[in-house]
């Protein structure tokens, strides 16, 4: 492996009968865990914005909003597009 970010790694070939790699969604079902995750923020964060305009939010649907706006997105276009999704524009923010 010659990846400047990540630390050298060498597996020595005689102390494994076999090596899993990205078990992300391929063994475990980590989709399930995101969008749970995903829908607990949202539905928090939708109840927020909403509430001052003395409007309602439908909830964060974790088989749908997951699949249409989130997953396999960076997390910022997953936000910004479920968000506008819901007609809910919010300026972009900074790091510090």
């Amino acid at each position: 492996m010659n990846c400047p970010e990540q630390p050298e790694f060498v597996l020595i070939s005689r102390r494994f009968d076999a090596v899993i790699f990205d078990l992300d969604g391929v063994i475990t079902n980590t989709a399930s865990l995101h969008a749970a995750a995903w829908k607990e923020m949202f539905d928090e964060a939708l109840k927020k914005i909403a509430a001052p305009a003395g409007g309602k939010q439908a909830p964060f649907d974790k088989k749908e909003d997951y699949l249409r706006y989130v997953d396999g997105k960076p997390r910022q276009d997953g936000v910004v597009d479920f968000l506008a999704s819901r007609k809910i524009e919010l300026p972009a923010g900074r790091p510090d």
